[in-house]
């Protein structure tokens, strides 16, 4: 089972509609807030958006734990837990929540954090890196041997990172 993580689009709506076309065999598609795109838009391509700090993304929650075969995911922007500032908080609330991941973006920077025994993900972002890695997104696979998460330049999808869980 393949999901697309994403985040940070901020308005680039051709950028996302080619890694969407680039990535029509994920089972789902996710995005980690300040899209700025319309809801409309990102129902219609089945997209699970969650709110960011940007007031354009309205109508969506600011979390949402989701079961993916053996495990819960917990999305996020990061903005309400500070993740500018560390992940403590995002942890945290990780642990709270009970789940095994927690994908969050608001940093602009690809990320993958293990603290104990969580997992906690940036997908870098779609438009405005904010470090020395090109605009970024995931696809995350979850196989028998394990999950796979692969960084993909958001530019011409040439692979950044890999890494497995």
């Amino acid at each position: 089972m393949k999901m697309l993580v994403f985040s940070d689009v901020h308005r680039n709506k051709k950028r996302l509609e080619a890694i969407l076309k680039h990535h029509e065999d994920v089972e789902y598609r996710i995005s980690l807030g300040d899209s700025e795109l319309k809801s409309s838009f990102l129902e219609q391509e089945d997209i699970i958006a969650i709110k960011g700090n940007y007031p354009f993304d309205s109508g969506f929650t600011y979390e949402h734990v989701m079961p993916v075969e053996k495990y819960k995911i917990l999305l996020v922007h990061g903005h309400k837990y500070k993740v500018q500032n560390g992940l403590e908080k995002l942890y945290f609330r990780a642990l709270e929540a009970e789940v095994d991941i927690a994908f969050y973006g608001h940093t602009h920077i690809a990320a993958l954090d293990r603290v104990d025994q969580k997992l906690l993900i940036n997908p870098g972002s779609v438009n405005k890196s904010r470090n020395h890695v090109p605009e970024s997104y995931m696809i995350v696979e979850f196989r028998d041997d394990g999950v796979h998460f692969v960084w993909y330049n958001a530019h011409n999808h040439e692979i950044l990172k890999a890494s497995q869980l």
